[in-house]
Parts: structure tokens; sequence; C-alpha cells
């Protein structure tokens, strides 16, 4: 995931609106590129990644709905925000239900949609450094559970008489009491982790 340079796609099929957003995202910092409808939309999205997609409502043959659903099929993770000239609780609540991540009324500030696509922004960064503390546990789980059984294979018998050393043995292996007190922290690593790995 990108720092900074997320990449935005404006779709509206009113063309001063589009060359105004556009010109206002760019100056905030983002790669930005536009389509006129849903179907651009669609068709630019299937060929390149973007992040988040800012859509009108109300265009002519797709709506933004529908785009909206289509976007979700095609990638879960991208963020919409949708524009809508229509605002009402109905509709902000279709959209949410919908998958949006947000909407914004006309008319608005400028200002209100760099916020919400700030905040868009920080989701995405927060959800891809998720993603990769989760990959490292993913990964430690498994070689803890390697060593986990390593051990359990070279410490599988213990006599009576042995005593607790810090010590290795006298064959230069390691000390049977330590391994055992390896293996109940794995066990204790892989009972705590593991409802976090079901994601």
């Amino acid at each position: 995931m990108r720092s900074n340079n997320f990449r935005i796609l404006i779709t509206d099929d009113d063309g001063d609106l589009r060359e105004l957003l556009t010109e206002a995202v760019k100056n905030w910092g983002y790669e930005v590129s536009v389509a006129k409808d849903g179907e651009e939309a669609l068709r630019k999205l299937r060929m390149e990644r973007y992040d988040i997609v800012i859509t009108d409502l109300m265009m002519p043959g797709m709506d933004g709905l529908t785009l909206l659903k289509k976007i979700k099929e095609l990638d879960k993770e991208i963020l919409v925000i949708i524009i809508t000239g229509y605002a009402t609780i109905e509709t902000a609540v279709k959209a949410i239900e919908t998958g949006a991540y947000d909407y914004i009324a006309k008319p608005f500030r400028l200002d209100e949609l760099m916020i919400v696509i700030k905040n868009a922004c920080e989701r995405l960064r927060l959800t891809s450094q998720n993603k990769a503390l989760l990959e490292e546990l993913r990964t430690a789980y498994g070689e803890i559970a390697i060593l986990k059984g390593a051990l359990s294979q070279s410490s599988g018998t213990l006599r009576p008489d042995d005593r607790p050393s810090d010590s290795p043995g006298h064959d230069g292996t390691a000390n049977p009491f330590k391994q055992q007190e390896y293996l109940k922290e794995a066990d204790r690593f892989l009972v705590r982790n593991k409802p976090f790995l079901k994601s």
C-alpha cells in the first residue's frame, strides 16, 4: 500500500464537476483518474488498481448504487464515496448497506470531501498494516508449531530420576526439562493466537 499516493477514480457525468474535483484531489496529493459514467469506471477498474472511487449517485445508464455493487463484486477492498444531490436518510442507509464507505450531499464544500478522503486513506493504511501484522503472526505460528513438533520428538521420554538442570546433558543435548518448558510456552503461544488466525 502506498503511503501517500493513493489512487482515486472520480466518476461523474457532469464535466464541470469532474474537472473541479480532479484539480482539487490532485492538489491534495493523490493520483487521480476520471470516468464520465459507470461503464467507463468499471472498464478502468478492471484494467488498473484504484484505492478509492468517488461517484455521483444519479448518472445516466448505470447509477451510483449499481456501480457500487459491481465495484464490490470486483474488489471488496476498494472504498467508495457516493456524491448525491438527493440526500435523504433512506439514500444514506441504502448506500451504506450496499457497501459505501461514506456519502456526501450536494452542495458540499471541498474541505468536506478532503476530510472524507483523508479518513478513507487512513482506514486503508490501517487495513494494510493489520494484514501485514496478521501475516507475520501466521508465519510465527507456523514456525512455533514446527518447533513444538521437533521438541516433542526430541524430549518424548523422560526418566523418573531425571532432574532439572540449566546445563546440557552429558551427551551435549539440550536439557529435557528445559525442552518441556519450551513446549509449554509454545502451547501457550498457539492457544493465545489461534483466534486471530481464523480471518
